[in-house]
């Protein structure tokens, strides 16, 4: 329930983001809602490699950076102990993907780019969520540790 509403949040966002036309808008959205079927099926998504931008990382605009920087810091800042500790991260991490999301201003290949991350960690951030026991919350908390290497490798 939680992944659909979270998708249903990135196809409106990828349509408040982009510059598409409605036809455009809805292709996306019954692409999303596909890609929900399917790895719902599959459990798994095919992550689509991130360019730099002609050798430079991409600019994240600073009212979107700011959720990603909260959920990097939370992360970095995690000392976890118990499995609550992990429960209570994974909260953090999802109130800033949704206002991330929310609050998506950015266009063009920037914004495609930044998706590219996004779509990948938005389903560990699910995973993470599901997870119960704490040896399977430790492994996808070096997960998402590992995404935000990447995201820094791209983003600025």
């Amino acid at each position: 329930m939680k992944k659909t509403a979270i998708l249903t949040a990135l196809s409106i966002t990828l349509f408040a983001c982009s510059s598409t036309t409605n036809e455009e808008a809805v292709s996306e959205q019954t692409s999303a809602e596909n890609i929900t079927t399917n790895e719902e099926e599959t459990h798994h998504h095919e992550h689509e490699e991130i360019v730099l931008n002609n050798g430079e990382k991409w600019k994240v605009i600073e009212s979107m950076a700011v959720y990603i920087k909260n959920m990097e810091k939370a992360v970095n800042d995690f000392n976890g102990k118990e499995s609550a500790d992990y429960v209570a991260l994974a909260k953090v991490i999802d109130e800033n993907i949704e206002s991330l999301t929310s609050n998506c201003t950015m266009t063009g290949q920037a914004h495609d780019e930044l998706h590219k991350w996004l779509v990948p960690f938005i389903e560990l951030s699910e995973q993470f969520d599901a997870a119960t026991q704490q040896t399977e919350q430790e492994k996808i908390y070096q997960e998402i540790k590992k995404a935000f290497i990447e995201f820094n490798t791209y983003f600025e």
